[in-house]
């Protein structure tokens, strides 16, 4: 709870007078639910969870927690370009992990999507359910 605060303290501080601009925006099929996929506040750019689903399909990539962390992260790098941001932008990331047992798979790759010693804040924890059945969401915050 304390780090949530300290999240909403400095994003009101960072954001104070700041008005939000939707910078990113896909086609219907792209988005599963009535959200925008990432949003700028002054620096900071919110990014809605992405789950493993393949843009060119829409359906979601399954067969083991590898291949699907990959996915998402492919896709949180596709918004963050869309939006003028990467991986080195970003300073807090949200996990959602449906068996806290994928863990150390999901670091794995996780540690390769950023610059090696480099790593935002993060939360994962474990959920009873995802969208589609996903077993990871990954949302983030950047900054630049």
């Amino acid at each position: 709870m304390r780090t949530t605060a300290c999240v909403a303290m400095l994003t009101a501080a960072l954001c104070a007078g700041c008005m939000h601009d939707d910078v990113v925006r896909y086609k219907p099929g792209n988005v599963i639910g009535p959200y925008t996929p990432a949003v700028q506040a002054g620096r900071m750019l919110f990014v809605s969870g992405q789950i493993a689903l393949d843009p060119q399909t829409g359906s979601l990539v399954s067969g083991d927690i590898e291949k699907e962390t990959r996915q998402v992260l492919s896709n949180l790098r596709t918004v963050l370009a869309a939006a003028g941001y990467d991986s080195t932008h970003v300073v807090n990331a949200t996990v959602y992990l449906k068996s806290m047992g994928d863990y150390q798979r999901v670091n794995a790759v996780y540690a390769t999507f950023f610059p090696e010693g480099k790593y935002p804040a993060r939360v994962a924890v474990e959920v009873s359910a995802l969208p589609k059945q996903a077993n990871i969401e990954i949302a983030v915050v950047a900054f630049k």
